[in-house]
């Protein structure tokens, strides 16, 4: 029997926004694959003078429209699914209802499970069961103790025990599930570049203006096109592509592992509906 190894980058971005809140996105891609998107994604930041981490929150007037090229690039993995990008979020007018405190306290690492076991499709990632398939969870810093860090790898480690995924031939060790610094995995950096734009247009944060100002800011304005340029591209792959809602499935669940880039709008099995929590 053969082996297939994987690569999960994740990252998260707003816990709490004005509409929408629990951010989480992540690519994987084939663990033969890394070295080179790694190389040809480095070099294009070379090329364009981009000598510092790409990140959302460094976008301005002075560097999008090389951000920009930058993302061309990256979309082009996506679009031949070499990364295949995912991006989940919560509502914040879909109330969850009949929690206990644990979920509460423990919202972060319950949600970013799902996000894991279900937003990349694994349960339809071997269908045939010929091969046995592994999984490399690479998460950017997560900003907590290590204990609470250790306990979540303990729950990662255990998602092919669930229903959904046992008897698929599907492993995740421990040991290589490990946080990383994003300033040294240029995917991530591509990521957060589209997670930041997703999470900027959902809240708003793209038409703010500063206190008695007339006019959106120049740094807001610029990533507004890069925003618009990220969006482009996606609907290269989506022509219909609404970034408020979930991304369907019109060929069955397996579109969940196979499409190159979805959106999970994640909703609570039980909650009630708090319109004012919502956009008018």
């Amino acid at each position: 029997m053969s082996k297939r190894h994987y690569i999960i980058y994740t990252d998260e971005s707003d816990k709490r926004g004005k509409y929408y809140s629990n951010f989480f996105g992540g690519v994987i891609l084939r663990s033969s694959d890394q070295q080179e998107i790694n190389f040809r994604l480095n070099e294009k930041k070379f090329d364009l003078g981009l000598n510092h981490e790409a990140k959302w929150q460094f976008v301005d007037r002075s560097n999008v429209d090389r951000y920009i090229d930058f993302v061309k690039l990256y979309f082009e993995f996506i679009a031949t699914s070499r990364l295949k990008a995912r991006i989940m979020f919560t509502q914040n007018m879909r109330v969850p209802i009949g929690l206990e405190r644990r979920h509460h306290d423990q919202q972060y690492f319950l949600l970013y499970y799902q996000f894991i076991k279900h937003a990349f499709g694994i349960a339809h990632c071997n269908p045939n069961l010929i091969d046995r398939l592994y999984f490399r969870i690479l998460p950017d810093k997560i900003p907590d103790s290590a204990q609470k860090i250790e306990v979540f790898k303990n729950y990662l480690c255990r998602i092919p025990n669930s229903r959904l995924l046992r008897h698929k031939k599907i492993y995740i060790p421990k040991e290589q599930i490990s946080d990383v610094d994003s300033k040294k995995h240029v995917i991530l950096q591509g990521l957060d570049l589209i997670l930041g734009a997703m999470c900027a247009k959902l809240n708003d944060k793209l038409y703010e203006k500063p206190p008695g100002q007339r006019i959106r800011g120049k740094r807001t304005r610029a990533k507004e096109k890069l925003y618009k340029a990220i969006n482009r591209e996606i609907r290269e792959i989506y022509p219909n592509f609404n970034v408020g809602v979930g991304t369907g499935c019109a060929n069955g669940p397996s579109d969940r592992w196979s499409h190159p880039y979805r959106h999970w709008l994640f909703m609570p099995r039980a909650y009630k509906l708090n319109r004012d929590l919502g956009k008018n």
